[in-house]
């Protein structure tokens, strides 16, 4: 059972975040009659026996939890410890009846932000919920989200996959956005992530999309594989897999719990534009759009950046990046005419290697291990520095 509740304190100070009391029944029902309905914000009620599971709906809206916890039951306790490693940010007050020094103590040393007396005095329990919301605005944010990028290539064979599995690279040497970077094969039907690498990966993203209710931070962890560069890939599926078949809210959901396990999370989408490939683009934090100096390159780029402005995409989130990029004297189109002619400033340069990639690819090598100086790993370098420009600090 849930309900929400509009409240507001004597001192007409309403709460600042969507905030989640979970108790037995019995305490719920208390706190419901306690405030009445002449009250009025945030907080959300569920009734629920101290051993069942909070649902995965409040774990993802959730931005402080009061959880009742029964000291003496197990399941109560693996609960409360479930809740600590699926959001080890989130705000958490145990809400506990008869509880003495030693036990509050041992709770507080638990990760528990700070302990609510059973049955609930609701002017006790708003004024508990307010100092830990202030609390919390100064702690260090591990909660936050991760950044989320993603590479649109408006063209097969653009060399999109080849791109981002040397910037996930990059991203983790530069380090200010964080070591733990992740990248998510999401095209179903052509990933080459894994193939490019050459890993064989026992686990897809697929297992993901298909865990349901399983799906938490740990099965993120377990379907990931550590490359030998430091970074992490959730690669394809071996087998072809119908593009229809996804569902678009276990996707994002998936997404999310990503975002909370690492430090950068990248995505490698399929060329053709679907409901669901288009949610997961429209959540990243920023796109890199990927372009080449051929009209035809040109006129597809188009066509995708006149789509996000109809969806609304903020230009800021929009990146123009040209890849294989040559001077202008082998190249009819120069980068400077990509701009003119697409409306949009250049964000970076990525230029075409002839020979060593190709090799590196062979090999199931980045083309850094071959030729650290190549113009290639150097230009990735610059644009994985831009990024975490960019977002350095926030996740």
């Amino acid at each position: 059972m849930k309900s929400e509740l509009n409240i507001a304190g004597s001192s007409g100070t309403e709460l600042p975040m969507n905030a989640f009391v979970v108790a037995s029944a019995a305490h719920i029902a208390r706190l419901d009659g306690a405030i009445g309905s002449n009250r009025a914000s945030k907080l959300h009620t569920i009734a629920l026996d101290p051993g069942m599971s909070v649902p995965h709906s409040v774990m993802d809206q959730a931005e402080m939890l009061v959880l009742e916890i029964d000291p003496a039951s197990e399941a109560s306790l693996a609960r409360m410890e479930q809740v600590r490693r699926d959001r080890p940010g989130l705000p958490l007050l145990a809400a506990v009846e008869n509880a003495d020094l030693r036990l509050v103590r041992a709770l507080l040393r638990q990760g528990v932000t700070d302990v609510v007396a059973l049955p609930f005095d609701f002017d006790e329990l708003f004024t508990q919920v307010i100092d830990a919301a202030a609390a919390n605005s100064h702690a260090t944010g591990m909660d936050r989200l991760a950044p989320m990028a993603t590479m649109v290539h408006a063209v097969g064979g653009s060399g999109a996959t080849t791109v981002l599995t040397h910037l996930a690279a990059a991203i983790a040497d530069d380090g200010a956005c964080g070591s733990r970077v992740c990248l998510i094969d999401l095209d179903l039907q052509f990933g080459e992530v894994a193939t490019q690498l050459g890993m064989t990966p026992q686990h897809s993203v697929l297992d993901l999309l298909e865990a349901g209710e399983r799906l938490d931070g740990d099965l993120i962890r377990d379907t990931s594989v550590q490359t030998k560069h430091g970074y992490y890939i959730i690669a394809a599926p071996s087998q072809i897999t119908p593009l229809e078949d996804v569902d678009v809210d276990r996707l994002l959901r998936m997404l999310t719990l990503a975002r909370r396990e690492y430090d950068f999370v990248l995505l490698d989408l399929p060329v053709n534009w679907t409901n669901w490939s288009l949610s997961a683009a429209l959540a990243c934090s920023e796109m890199l759009v990927l372009t080449d100096q051929t009209i035809g390159g040109l006129r597809q780029t188009r066509r995708c950046l006149d789509l996000f402005d109809m969806m609304d995409v903020p230009r800021e989130n929009l990146h123009l990046i040209v890849n294989r990029a040559e001077k202008k004297m082998f190249q009819s189109i120069g980068v400077h005419e990509v701009s003119d002619t697409l409306h949009r400033s250049v964000s970076a340069t990525i230029a075409r290697d002839k020979t060593g990639l190709d090799s590196a690819q062979d090999q199931g090598l980045l083309l850094g291990e071959i030729n650290k100086k190549a113009p290639f790993v150097k230009d990735v370098a610059r644009l994985a520095g831009q990024m975490c420009q960019r977002h350095g600090g926030q996740g």
